[in-house]
């Protein structure tokens, strides 16, 4: 599997819309594929020599201490960090081929949720689903529709016109899974989405992970949290800390 050859030659118009090409080749669509590569900042490498495997439609966690090295794996799959050695192909490019101006594109292949909700306060829940579409001028008939299903697919149709701070934690961070997911991508990245909920908050965000899998999406999720690992996760990968 490597980069589609027009991503590496030519150019890509990434200021107008994009392509229903972009989902037309399904090689390695949902999969992940991480040989001998090191990873860091700077120089310094955080993760060095990893491997790993990820098939279309698994359910990873990623568990370690902090500092292991968790989220900077999940920077690395997003493209914020580029393989200092090995090979990181990631829905089927190679990121190593990857030239830096069809990183935007590249991303939009991808889903991402983080601790932090980070939804605009003055965006209806409905708007803040929306405006990524928007912004990212992604090839879709009816966007508002789509944002609306998104939302409908995280259980929170009722609360399209509800500001932020009229929403619960787990609300909040289920209109930011809505918002990763509205534009169908094949791998959703999550950095311990649960980590600010209580009990509750956490079973209904999780409940919006395991559906989004159900439908045969891939998740890769970094958390501490060892009772979601048991009940959600299909495989589990542990990073230990690096020898000082």
């Amino acid at each position: 599997m490597s980069v589609p050859r027009e991503w590496v030659r030519g150019d890509l118009p990434l200021g107008g819309a994009a392509s229903e090409d972009d989902h037309a080749d399904d090689v390695g669509r949902g999969e992940v594929r991480l040989t001998g590569v090191s990873v860091g900042y700077g120089e310094q490498p955080v993760l060095q020599g990893m491997s790993l495997e990820v098939d279309r439609g698994d359910f990873l966690c990623v568990e370690g201490p902090s500092g292991a090295g968790k989220t900077t794996l999940l920077r690395l799959l997003y493209g914020s960090l580029l393989p200092m050695t090995g090979v990181a192909v990631v829905d089927g490019v190679d990121l190593g081929q990857l030239r830096p101006r069809h990183m935007s594109r590249f991303r939009r292949r991808l889903g991402c949720v983080f601790q932090s909700y980070e939804l605009l306060p003055h965006l209806t829940a409905l708007e803040n689903v929306l405006l990524p579409l928007q912004l990212a001028q992604i090839a879709i008939d009816v966007p508002g529709d789509r944002a609306a299903e998104a939302l409908e697919m995280v259980g929170l149709d009722d609360k399209a016109e509800s500001l932020p701070h009229e929403l619960s934690g787990g609300q909040q961070q289920r209109v930011a899974i809505a918002r990763a997911i509205a534009h169908e991508p094949a791998i959703l990245l999550a950095d311990e989405p649960t980590g600010n909920l209580d009990p509750v908050a956490t079973a209904e965000v999780m409940r919006a992970f395991e559906v989004f899998h159900e439908q045969g999406g891939t998740v890769i999720m970094a958390t501490h949290d060892e009772s979601l690992r048991d009940r959600y996760a299909r495989r589990v990968v542990r990073i230990a800390p690096r020898a000082a």
